[in-house]
């Protein structure tokens, strides 16, 4: 299998819909530190509190970091990841599953 093919297989059509897919589940496991440890946690948490309301910057945020977590599981570069992502979820689906992300990111400092 394929980088590309691995990738599109992990970003199952329920991503959006199913706040309970194994990827959505595994992206809330990156950002809790599971993948790279307590600091990057912490970061990832002051972040996120220091930017609660900043639907912007949390934007940017949970994209960047959502390309970093696929790039990971991926072997690939978070560019790379990033060009699969929005070419499997679409242009038309990517906000919705940006704003899925961003909830993802609340709940870690809820």
């Amino acid at each position: 299998m394929t980088k590309k093919e691995q990738i599109q297989r992990d970003l199952e059509d329920t991503i959006i819909t199913d706040d309970n897919s194994p990827t959505r589940r595994f992206f809330r496991c990156w950002l809790d530190g599971s993948y790279l440890g307590e600091q990057h946690y912490r970061r990832n948490q002051s972040y996120i509190k220091e930017n609660l309301n900043n639907k912007g910057r949390l934007r940017s945020f949970v994209i960047a970091e959502f390309a970093k977590y696929i790039a990971h599981d991926g072997d690939c570069s978070p560019s790379y990841a990033r060009c699969i992502v929005l070419e499997k979820i679409g242009r038309n689906n990517i906000e919705a599953l940006n704003d899925k992300l961003i909830e993802d990111a609340r709940e870690l400092v809820a």
